[in-house]
């Protein structure tokens, strides 16, 4: 499992968006399209937001959330650039705070 993510953590907090995964149990690829994501209808935090690859996002009902655990192989990293090298450190000062919320939903 996490096949592909070796040394992720050395370079980044969290998988660029865009970045292109397996998940463990999964029918097929998804595609990151956000991170530290709030489920709306659970209020439950996960790692990530994520949409079917290729076609991305049909309707409310494809959501996918997960967190890096669930991640069984990474097929493509995501776009990154200056501004994502920047949202990989505010994601960084914020994940001791994002962890202590998922504590408190006793996840």
């Amino acid at each position: 499992m996490n096949e592909g993510l070796e040394g992720l953590d050395a370079a980044f907090t969290y998988l660029p968006v865009g970045s292109v995964v397996t998940l463990v149990g999964g029918e097929r690829p998804v595609v990151v399209a956000g991170v530290m994501a709030c489920d709306g209808n659970t209020g439950r935090y996960w790692d990530y937001l994520a949409y079917p690859y290729p076609e991305g996002r049909q309707d409310a009902t494809q959501d996918h959330f997960f967190d890096m655990e669930m991640v069984e192989e990474l097929l493509q990293l995501g776009f990154v650039e200056r501004e994502a090298v920047g949202f990989q450190l505010w994601l960084a000062a914020r994940t001791d705070e994002y962890r202590k919320v998922r504590e408190r939903q006793g996840k």
